[in-house]
């Protein structure tokens, strides 16, 4: 009977997605009804703070009706808008709406650095709880997985016994000792170096200590990978899992480096209609460059304007405009700007923008955010763009929704996660391969690593919070970046990967940046079957026009 019931539980908690510790399943089979328990552990689970390995611990927490620690207690806030909604829709988080069925859009939420939110004055203590909190939050992803939830401290790990660099000849009675034990331990990385013999070595560390792990260049991984593809992969301040070896005191040789990773399989976010949204940004309104005769065009085009047969249905459809920053292009920027700049005041600069988006139809919910070229602070995580710059685009009212950088917003039931993507700067000369041209290695990358900014000190800022927001808590659906100025849209591990170009001309700073833009290309992504689609507004053909071509 016991066989059977184990069976049972085990089909069930597979068939959700869900792996199980040998103490937690014999918990749930000494429970006076295992099988009902095992069903409403299943229905309680929530994809964005239960873990994929069910403990003893988190069984116990749900049959004493105790909730499990989660890590994001930021209460969503939901967004309905509608004929009858007014402007108090958006503010109200206090008592959000009831779901109504005539709602033109479904916006939650998830995540918004509100400016309330992100203040900080700036001490050691403020320093220490960012990155206390960014190692909490990740080791917390690795403890859920079934391959690294064994990961032991630092300290643990240096009171092991060193194990031999090979296994010792055969014994009198003729059998091999016993095979070299290997670790698993989990650490925010504080130093690297690659030697010339191309060997990759990291000291990371965890609240009780630290460790010097060797990722030797010539192993091959448990995929059949080199282990040098990792190793060159690790970013300074970015928490990682290494299975290894203790060779020396205090060393550690490594034969697997595992990052935190999108899970797979999981729940994947789909709209339950035909509905489209378009992602764009890095305008540069009031820059010379600014193409404004392309953007008036995709405005045109998107108010339903010159369409062909094909294109009518699917523009019926759009509801939704995402831009992922640089509205405008700022002032004081960049060495030189003001002989790029066609507007030099920077609040008329948005009012120049809010003039283009009002053009937009009003059934378009348009959501920004701000980029490092937006009157708004440098370090992430930024506000959103404040009023006293930018009032013309409050002024449109329930149109226009102002987030903070990133925010993390759930559309129609499809979790969409929108950030400018200053890392991008550097990762450019930080990670193999990756450019401004492929901004998707970049994207991918953080996703690995589960996190938007992990360098401290390098050209993105980070301000010293007590909350970590760059942290990827719940794997988004869509991921939608700016910033490189150059068009793509990618799949990685089931997240719809968008970067959307901009609407500017290649400028000389752009040049020595090694910037080449591909301008007037929009995405749209149908929020039920996630086929992406790209519209161009620009014409290629003119090289002339601002040295700008598709690689």
């Amino acid at each position: 009977m016991t066989s059977t019931v184990r069976r049972s539980i085990l089909e069930r908690l597979i068939r959700a997605g869900l792996q199980v510790t040998p103490d937690a399943l014999g918990y749930l089979l000494s429970a006076d009804s295992p099988l009902e328990l095992a069903d409403s552990i299943i229905q309680s689970m929530d994809s964005a703070s239960s873990p994929v390995v069910l403990t003893r611990e988190y069984v116990q927490s749900c049959i004493d009706r105790t909730a499990p620690e989660v890590i994001d207690d930021q209460a969503p806030l939901v967004l309905m808008s509608g004929p009858d909604s007014g402007p108090s829709a958006a503010a109200d988080a206090a008592a959000p709406p009831a779901p109504d069925t005539d709602s033109v859009h479904s916006i939650q939420v998830l995540k918004n650095p509100a400016a309330s939110m992100v203040g900080s004055a700036g001490t050691v203590d403020d320093f220490l709880a960012l990155f206390t909190d960014r190692f909490r939050r990740i080791k917390r992803m690795y403890m859920g997985r079934v391959d690294t939830h064994d990961a032991v401290s630092i300290e643990v790990l240096k009171q092991k016994k060193i194990s031999p660099r090979r296994r010792r000849k055969p014994d009198d009675v003729g059998e091999f000792s016993e095979p070299v034990p290997s670790y698993t331990v989990i650490g925010m990385v504080r130093d690297k170096r690659v030697s010339r013999q191309g060997n990759v070595t990291i000291d990371f560390e965890d609240f009780e200590g630290s460790i010097t792990c060797v990722i030797p260049g010539s192993r091959e991984g448990p995929d059949g990978r080199k282990l040098l593809e990792s190793g060159n992969s690790i970013l300074l301040d970015e928490v990682i899992c290494v299975s290894g070896r203790l060779d020396q005191p205090g060393r550690m040789i490594a034969d697997r480096v595992t990052f935190p990773d999108v899970p797979i399989p999981r729940d994947i976010g789909r709209a339950k209609r035909d509905v489209y949204a378009v992602f764009i940004s890095d305008l540069h309104c009031g820059s010379y460059h600014f193409l404004e005769d392309e953007f008036d065009r995709f405005i045109s085009w998107i108010s339903g304007h010159d369409l062909d047969s094909t294109e009518r249905s699917m523009v019926d459809q759009i509801e939704y405009l995402f831009i992922a920053g640089d509205l405008c292009d700022g002032v004081g920027v960049y060495p030189g700007q003001q002989d790029d700049l066609r507007i030099p005041d920077i609040a008329e600069q948005y009012a120049y923008v809010a003039r283009k988006l009002r053009n937009v139809p009003e059934h378009v919910k348009i959501v920004c955010i701000p980029g490092n070229h937006d009157a708004c602070r440098q370090a992430l995580p930024r506000p959103p763009i404040p009023n006293e710059f930018a009032k013309p685009l409050y002024d449109l009212g329930e149109r226009l929704l102002m987030m903070g950088d990133p925010c993390h917003l759930r559309v129609e039931g499809v979790n969409i996660l929108i950030t400018h993507g200053d890392s991008l700067d550097d990762l450019t000369t930080q990670l193999p391969g990756v450019t401004y041209e492929k901004p998707d290695l970049a994207m991918k990358a953080l996703l690995q690593k589960r996190h938007l900014a992990p360098v401290y000190g390098g050209k993105t800022e980070l301000a010293p919070l007590t909350r970590d927001w760059m942290v990827v808590d719940t794997p988004p659906d869509i991921v939608h970046f700016g910033h490189a100025h150059h068009n793509v849209c990618d799949n990685y591990r089931q997240v719809q990967i968008i970067n959307s170009g901009c609407f500017q001309r290649q400028t000389e700073f752009m040049k020595k940046q090694g910037i080449k833009p591909t301008p007037g290309i929009v995405t749209l992504l149908n929020l039920r079957t996630f086929s992406p689609e790209i519209k161009l507004f620009y014409s290629f053909e003119d090289q002339s026009a601002g040295d700008t071509r598709i690689s």
